[in-house]
């Protein structure tokens, strides 16, 4: 994923058209953090999958320090009271720990370009 925007604390993460489907089946559960070297950043607010390149809408932290660059997304089973949809996110990393996060496969699919 790669930075599409960022403005008053808001960040947009891009995904593009190739995990659009994806994305329609992907739920937002409460508390979805943006993990940068362990350290919540900012935490997931939706997804809006209904444009041609689909979006990740994140609300970054006041004293947190905005990264540029690549973004990874974790996918795992959502929680049982929010089960309405087959996916959901776990977590949300700067691609540089999502090469080391490779080492340990996630539960379900991984999100990168």
């Amino acid at each position: 994923m790669r930075v599409v925007g960022f403005s008053h604390g808001i960040l947009f993460l891009g995904a593009g058209p190739k995990y659009q489907e994806l994305l329609k089946q992907t739920a937002v559960e409460p508390a979805t953090p943006l993990l940068v070297d362990g350290r919540r950043h900012g935490m997931l607010l939706r997804v809006d999958a209904s444009r041609q390149e689909p979006l990740l809408v994140i609300q970054m932290d006041p004293r947190a320090k905005f990264r540029n660059g690549a973004y990874q997304v974790r996918l795992r089973l959502p929680l049982r009271r929010s089960a309405t949809k087959p996916y959901a996110v776990d977590s949300i990393e700067p691609a540089a720990r999502a090469r080391h996060a490779a080492l340990h496969p996630p539960v379900v699919d991984d999100l990168g370009t």
